[in-house]
């Protein structure tokens, strides 16, 4: 919509001042000729100017539109963030098993929210560790520990992408 608008505008302004140079150089004749082109410079103007401001407009409220879906994949995020901090918090706690099934679906559900509201590559990076900073925890179960593990990587990817979406 954008793309015909702004071609629009431009014929419009073409026309303009091909009817300016028409005018300046056209003999003087009859005077109804000279006011038809003059009610045509005016027309073809006006449409210029409407078409200008249909853009602006338009402009205005996609970039509205485009803020509004940034917050509310951000806002989405955050909930990721929220459940998966809890998952982490469980996983130091070796009296009770792991929660491997709640953390798998909750990789699975964020998985495919990447996957449906960024791209693929938000996915590829959300279980990757490259570049992150080892970190150490106390928990001495390797099944605990191998979750917690797995969890703070993909929460440390979401706060990453998050910071990302709200610059």
């Amino acid at each position: 919509m954008d793309i015909l608008v702004t071609i629009l505008m431009g014929v419009a302004q073409l026309a303009l001042v091909t009817l300016g140079i028409v005018i300046v150089l056209r003999p003087p004749r009859s005077k109804p000729g000279k006011k038809s082109f003059l009610f045509t410079f005016i027309l073809i103007g006006l449409i210029g100017v409407f078409l200008g401001v249909f853009q602006a407009y338009n402009t205005r409220v996609n970039a509205e539109s485009e803020r509004s879906a940034r917050l509310s994949i951000r806002l989405k995020l955050a909930e990721f963030i929220n459940e998966g901090t809890e998952l982490r918090r469980r996983c130091a706690n070796e009296s009770e098993p792991p929660p491997v099934a709640e953390a798998d679906q909750w990789a699975e559900r964020t998985e495919a929210f990447l996957r449906s509201s960024l791209d693929e590559s938000y996915v590829a990076r959300f279980g990757n560790a490259a570049g992150l900073p080892m970190v150490g925890t106390a928990i001495s179960s390797i099944p605990h520990r191998t979750l917690w593990f797995g969890i703070h990587v993909r929460l440390a990817r979401l706060n990453e992408f998050l910071e990302e979406l709200s610059k």
